[in-house]
């Protein structure tokens, strides 16, 4: 028989490419999703879906007892910028949604969870590479909210037994993130501009550093990890150990488009409030736990990216 996944927000980036490598492998995927950020053609036509909203503590009753093996909590409202425009609505879509989210594991006897974090909780980093053990300074809302819901996560694990797994996603990028919401995301918000031939706005300096890392090594991760007890109660990055400037990133999605270095207008502005100016991912952790490590450099992995959008 099956093992029963619940995967939340699995009609978005990661969640829906996970949901489907958890087909893929034998898994039975219940998918939630409110819809406001993922999309329908995502789902695995395999996997139940229900559309609902986690931040909702009466909606959890739509979810039929599978006697659920584990819980991988992907949703989320991920931008910082409209953290900033709507904190409120930041708090109910990650920490409210991920506190309830855990009473359902305690009411249902759920005693695995994963959890993807963000690496915005350590704000700007004092120590690059950044291990997972440097203080937390979280400059945003959407950075507090998330490093909220991974104490939430520890005191769960403390209280109630449940063993879970927490990743620090570095900048995750590749074919299929939604180019509609150009407040979230690095490459999709510079890939939706050239799609749409406007001019791609970059705000901040084009000498910031940025650790990406493909969704196909974040899915890998979480993968090698659902059943893996070395990965119990650990908190991990999952970036890719190298940085590239945003000019270089620009750069090579311009020409990668087809257009001449150089040629594709570009504005500068100003950056956005709590934006770190590097990011460098320690991943020694999760390599020694675990046996991970990013099979897709950054810059093959933005090869591939523009390759996807060049085939549709």
């Amino acid at each position: 028989m099956s093992k029963n996944i619940l995967v939340t927000g699995g009609a978005g980036f990661v969640g829906s490419r996970l949901s489907k490598q958890l087909i893929d492998a034998g898994y039975a995927v219940t998918i939630v999703d409110d819809l406001s950020n993922g999309k329908l053609e995502n789902l695995p036509p395999q996997a139940d879906f229900i559309e609902m909203d986690l931040a909702d503590a009466n909606a959890y009753a739509q979810i039929p007892s599978h006697q659920f093996h584990a819980v991988v909590h992907c949703a989320a409202q991920a931008s910082n910028a409209i953290s900033w425009a709507e904190p409120h609505k930041d708090l109910l879509a990650n920490q409210v949604a991920t506190y309830n989210l855990l009473e359902f594991c305690v009411r249902e006897s759920i005693k695995r969870v994963l959890f993807t974090s963000s690496m915005s909780a350590y704000g700007e980093p004092d120590a690059l590479p950044t291990p997972e053990t440097i203080p937390m300074l979280p400059e945003t809302f959407y950075a507090v909210h998330k490093l909220a819901s991974e104490h939430y996560l520890r005191i769960y694990a403390k209280e109630h037994g449940i063993k879970q797994t927490t990743f620090r996603l570095y900048t995750t990028y590749g074919h299929g993130q939604n180019l509609d919401n150009i407040n979230q995301g690095l490459l999709s918000i510079y890939l939706a501009f050239i799609v749409q031939k406007k001019p791609i706005i970059v705000k901040g300096s084009k000498e910031r550093l940025r650790d990406i890392v493909h969704v196909s090594d974040v899915v890998n991760a979480i993968m090698m990890s659902i059943d893996n007890p070395n990965s119990y109660n650990k908190t991990y990055n999952l970036g890719s150990g190298e940085s590239l400037k945003i000019g270089e990133i620009v750069d090579l999605l311009t020409t990668g488009m087809g257009y001449a270095l150089g040629e594709y207008p570009v504005t500068w502005e100003s950056g956005t409030q709590g934006d770190p100016f590097n990011t460098l991912a320690s991943i020694q952790a999760v390599k020694d736990d675990i046996g991970w490590e990013p099979k897709i450099s950054p810059r093959e992995g933005i090869r591939l990216t523009v390759a996807g959008y060049q085939d549709e």
